[in-house]
């Protein structure tokens, strides 16, 4: 099939408003269809749905300094909100999940021209996932597949996460993540990136990339043109990356030039400052870096996605409506909105005014869509509007390929960096503390997944273990419960894991037991340390690194405590090895 002919032909019969939706992207938390979500569907028709299951409404990172925009236009329409409190979202099974997702797709199909929904997800691994319901079988971070040592591991974690994805009526993942890690101190990234050598990063992206397509699912490189190099969130604030030209070219940009030479379909901007690209703009807005490097210099022709335009490196300079408009100007084809109120509406309308004032050109408009219907052609959208058969999303759950793909990921993700304690196996007869925390990142909380799963394995094993839960980020009250519950009480052991993730700040309890001469065995996700006090802490005496929270993972971490099963991951990272591991 001609894809770019079939894509012009429907173009041809597009208004504006019917354009202007085909290059949004809109957040659709928690499981229930709300009328604004319908709204967003037929009234704004937009191309496709960022879902986030486990929220039972999407709060923006900078609601209070966003700035704002007056618009007294009488033709401005506000758009509906969802206005409810936060909480947990009404539980789904798989199944209605998918159901839920079809119902969505049979209201686009009422649409004029009948024009498909893409269904988008995060799913990295480790703590970074959005779906993990039902049973899913799910995997470690990128860092974790590198310390497999193998990009036929990889290839495989990425194919058997694009058929479970495929089969539960997600289209395009929001991966892989191709940072270049070179900043140790990095908050943001860290085990999210491969690693810190651009020319892994670019092997073990390309055989993930391999395996989403070969799934049938759109992958979606990130986050150009790089977020390695950086101590600062962009969730909260702009990153500024003030390297040379030609730095970027050697380091940040070079697994994008062999993943655009390999054709790959998507890549994702980032919010950040390049000063010597652009001293003016961050590159989500940036023409010079969207449309000059990308494009123009590096040559791609795929389809270009922003990241989230909530975030507050962005929309408080801009406020969201400007944002948005700006980053189609640079060059963007497609506009993540994940907020769920009235920012929509002023997105629309803003971006339908740059249009006709001509700040937007129409031809490179019609440019956009043509790269966004061909991908919806090539991926098969326009079939029964992309819509799958909910008694079938499981089937893939129990797929030999993809559990045997899972327990060979969990292994070769874990490793015993040292064990001066001699703590290992963990032997009945010692008197054993566990401090877990609670894996609350993203868990849905069902029978197969749930916040006290690593404890509840523990528990099963050592009958006798006795067990501390606190939160899965610094908690002062827990602290305190820690100290008083040792005062007098002397244990053989004490196992604290010390997992990170960039939504918590790290607790702090680990650390301060080092301090005191604790016979503490820390279990972290991280090859990092973080703010001195999370991740990898190496005045521990015995370390295991486990990159891996889901719950295969966590079930094989308990295995090589006991002494079950023998780890095989192997330092996952090519430049910096503080306990000289490589």
């Amino acid at each position: 099939m001609d894809y770019q002919k079939k894509s012009r032909e429907i173009i041809a019969e597009m208004n504006l408003e019917e354009k202007i939706g085909q290059c949004v992207v809109v957040g659709m938390s928690g499981t229930q269809i709300t009328n604004d979500l319908k709204e967003a569907v037929t009234r704004y028709h937009c191309s496709g749905l960022r879902l986030s299951p486990f929220l039972k409404v999407f709060r923006y990172f900078s609601d209070d300094k966003a700035k704002k925009a007056e618009i007294n236009d009488p033709e401005y329409s506000p758009s509906k909100q969802k206005m409810m409190k936060q909480g947990i979202p009404p539980s789904y099974t798989a199944e209605q999940y998918a159901a839920t997702l079809n119902e969505l797709r049979d209201l686009a199909a009422e649409r004029r021209l009948k024009l498909p929904l893409h269904m988008v997800i995060d799913q990295e691994g480790d703590t970074s996932k959005d779906i993990a319901r039902g049973g899913i079988r799910q995997f470690p971070s990128s860092m974790g597949i590198v310390a497999s040592d193998s990009t036929r591991l990889a290839y495989d974690v990425a194919k058997s996460t694009g058929i479970q994805m495929k089969a539960g009526g997600f289209d395009m993942i929001h991966s892989p993540v191709v940072d270049v890690n070179i900043n140790p101190n990095n908050p943001e990234i860290g085990r999210r990136a491969y690693s810190d050598d651009p020319d892994v990063v670019a092997e073990y992206a390309l055989a993930q990339i391999k395996g989403y397509k070969d799934a049938g699912v759109i992958a979606a490189a990130k986050h150009f043109p790089g977020r390695g190099d950086s101590a600062t969130d962009a969730h909260h604030a702009c990153p500024s990356l003030d390297v040379s030209k030609k730095r970027l070219l050697d380091v940040e940009l070079r697994p994008y030039k062999k993943l655009i030479a390999a054709e790959i379909d998507s890549i994702m901007i980032a919010h950040c400052m390049y000063p010597q690209i652009d001293p003016d703009n961050i590159s989500s807005v940036s023409r010079k870096i969207v449309t000059g490097l990308l494009r123009d210099e590096l040559g791609f022709k795929g389809l270009i996605t922003t990241d989230s335009m909530t975030m507050g490196a962005l929309i408080d300079k801009y406020g969201t409506g400007e944002a948005c408009a700006r980053a189609l100007q640079a060059g963007a084809d497609i506009i993540l909105m994940k907020a769920e109120n009235e920012w929509r509406g002023e997105m629309f309308y803003t971006i339908r005014k740059w249009v006709e004032e001509g700040r937007i050109k129409e031809d490179e408009l019609d440019q956009k869509l043509e790269r966004i219907l061909s991908l919806k052609f090539k991926y098969g959208l326009f079939s029964k509007m992309g819509k799958v058969k909910p008694e079938k999303v499981r089937k893939p759950f129990n797929d030999s390929y993809v559990v045997q793909t899972e327990k060979k990921a969990a292994v070769n993700a874990v490793m015993v960096c040292k064990d001066q304690l001699q703590a290992l196996p963990l032997s009945a007869n010692k008197k054993t503390l566990l401090i877990n925390q609670q894996n609350t990142t993203k868990t849905p909380n069902d029978y197969w997944d749930h916040p006290s799963l690593f404890q509840e394995i523990m528990e099963k094993e050592l009958p006798d273990i006795s067990v501390i839960e606190t939160e899965f980020g610094y908690a002062e009250e827990d602290e305190k419960f820690i100290f008083s519950h040792l005062n007098n009480k002397q244990y053989d052991l004490i196992i604290c894991t010390n997992f990170y993730d960039r939504a918590s700040q790290p607790q702090q309890y680990v650390k301060k037991l080092i301090d005191q001469d604790y016979p503490v065995l820390i279990i972290t996700n991280t090859p990092y340390c973080i703010k001195e006090c999370g991740g990898l802490l190496t005045d521990a005496k015995s370390i295991i690194l486990n990159m891996n929270l889901n719950p295969q993972g966590l079930k094989t971490c308990a295995e090589v405590l006991l002494g079950k099963t023998k780890p095989q991951g192997r330092w996952p990272i090519s430049n910096y090895d503080p306990l000289s591991l490589r």
